[in-house]
């Protein structure tokens, strides 16, 4: 089967070389070794970033080269130049796999071959979990949040598509009773618990968060939680591993504000971020607990990559996080925007041994269970099925 892919991240071609983030390009490369051939549609940088870490085996002549988007309000006027490079995809493929949420989504109509809709995210919850939007900014974005909402919806409805979604609550939110959920993951299967901890059993006992600097990650939660845990366990630390995301009075702004609040008190460290690989995966390793506060989600990656370094997760019950983490199983779920219950949870973590151990052995059995392998072959079957 000819596939096609489309996505409206970005990345960098030198060369023949299509570059991207490690978590999208061995998704490519997953999908490649499946098909025939593989033409990607992907959004080109005019300069390579830090985060285009990974050299995909697409070569450029098999790159359908959309716009340079870095946002959606800048995407708009992209239109016809997004449709006539999904064309060129379509003529190349037999089914063709979208990442949603893609904009401008007008582009997408009409379908010329069958699709298969990848949904990443709800974008009005993302919208919605964030305090940036104010005023008649806020009426904009959270009104047109729903109209791409809205639209997804009519292309998913479409007989000719099928849907895969990031979590059962997405799927819901989108097909109904239509399509698949699945937990994303960018890890192999020989990689997992492939990383041993380095710090010894006595250090200080550490909270490591990995994602980017947002409003809808709940970093405001996790540093409120940490305030309380500092009563009980002063010398507790956590670290920050991600990529400033938004500024000029962000999330970043708010994060710095927040440590600067605690006068002193306890050991916060901003670790920026670290390449996918044994760096990210040696802070899995040698942290005590991963927090995954987030106010909305799809599956993040980070649930499957903590575990599978023996480190047990502690995330909020929203969005897709309960189809990757089943409660008291393989983590502890709690409620969003409660730091209370978010301090509990963790000090339950650090206390409890035998529930320690529980979820460690149950986080390793589902990270085997969710590699990027198995990610990539649900996509390829539902796409080989439309077309059958």
């Amino acid at each position: 089967m000819n596939l096609g892919f489309v996505t409206g991240r970005m990345g960098f071609l030198e060369g023949d070389a299509l570059w991207t983030d490690a978590g999208l390009g061995r998704l490519i490369d997953a999908l490649a070794a499946r098909a025939t051939s593989l033409t990607v549609a992907i959004s080109i940088s005019a300069q390579r970033r830090p985060a285009h870490d990974h050299r995909t085996v697409v070569h450029r002549l098999d790159v359908a080269a959309l716009p340079h988007m870095p946002s959606t309000i800048a995407s708009l006027k992209h239109g016809r130049a997004c449709r006539r490079a999904l064309q060129k995809v379509e003529a190349r493929s037999d089914a063709v796999v979208v990442q949603l949420p893609f904009a401008p989504p007008w582009a997408l109509v009409p379908a010329q071959k069958p699709r298969v809709y990848h949904a990443c995210a709800d974008v009005p919850a993302v919208v919605g979990a964030s305090a940036y939007y104010r005023g008649l900014k806020r009426v904009a974005a959270v009104g047109f949040a729903e109209f791409m909402h809205v639209w997804a919806r009519g292309l998913i409805a479409d007989p000719h598509a099928q849907l895969v979604a990031n979590g059962e609550a997405l799927q819901h939110r989108l097909g109904d009773d239509k399509g698949r959920a699945v937990v994303s993951s960018t890890l192999s299967l020989a990689e997992v618990d492939s990383v041993k901890r380095k710090r010894p059993a006595d250090a200080p006992w550490r909270m490591l968060f990995v994602g980017y600097l947002r409003p809808e990650k709940g970093l405001d939660v996790l540093i409120n939680a940490y305030r309380r845990i500092l009563e009980s366990k002063p010398d507790a630390e956590l670290v920050i591993v991600g990529a400033r995301d938004l500024s000029e009075g962000g999330a970043e702004n708010d994060v710095h504000q927040a440590i600067a609040a605690l006068n002193g008190k306890g050991k916060i460290t901003l670790a920026g971020q670290l390449a996918f690989g044994p760096p990210l995966f040696q802070a899995y390793a040698d942290a005590d607990v991963v927090v995954v506060p987030s106010r909305s989600e799809g599956t993040p990656r980070v649930l499957v990559e903590a575990r599978a370094f023996r480190c047990p997760v502690v995330a909020s019950r929203v969005g897709g996080i309960p189809t990757s983490v089943t409660d008291l199983v393989d983590g502890l779920l709690v409620p969003p925007n409660d730091a209370n219950a978010l301090a509990d949870a963790l000090l339950r973590v650090l206390n409890d041994r035998p529930l320690r151990a529980r979820l460690v052995e149950g986080g390793l059995d589902r990270a085997r269970r969710s590699t990027v392998d198995s990610f990539a072959d649900v996509l390829f079957e539902e796409a080989r099925a439309l077309c059958a």
